[in-house]
């Protein structure tokens, strides 16, 4: 390959790279946002930085009734640590966009660990959750 060629490519590589890492970045600081308002009981707040994927099928009240049902026995969150990241382009169900799939291992006071997913969808131009799994 020829040098300039080759300089071509790894300069758009290295582009590539940073704008991946900085969407990153940038959704998951969305995802655990989102994480401390719910793990805050601030279940409107967390409702209003949702997605609208999120917000059309769930009033905040039954969001706060969701959530509260899954993780009713778990107790407060006391570590969270993410296991594992990957980008999609489309999710089920969903409309075609960028979307991040966070796993974090999460220590509840009454249960050891749970595995807990969030996915932030890129609305416009900001990360917004409009996903939430735990088991």
């Amino acid at each position: 390959m020829p040098k300039t060629v080759s300089s071509i490519v790894a300069t758009l590589l290295l582009t590539l790279s940073t704008y991946a890492h900085s969407n990153t970045n940038a959704a998951e600081a969305a995802a655990l946002a989102w994480l401390e308002a719910i793990d805050n009981g601030l279940y409107e707040q967390a409702w209003e930085s949702s997605s609208p994927l999120l917000q059309i099928p769930l009033s905040p009240s039954m969001l706060e009734r969701t959530i509260g049902a899954a993780r009713r026995d778990f107790g407060p969150v006391e570590a969270r640590q993410r296991v594992r990241v990957t980008s999609e382009r489309s999710m089920p169900g969903a409309p075609y966009g960028d979307y991040m799939i966070f796993t974090f291992q999460t220590r509840f006071a009454n249960h050891a660990r749970r595995i807990e997913t969030v996915t932030p969808h890129l609305d416009g131009d900001a990360w917004r959750v409009s996903g939430y799994y735990v088991q």
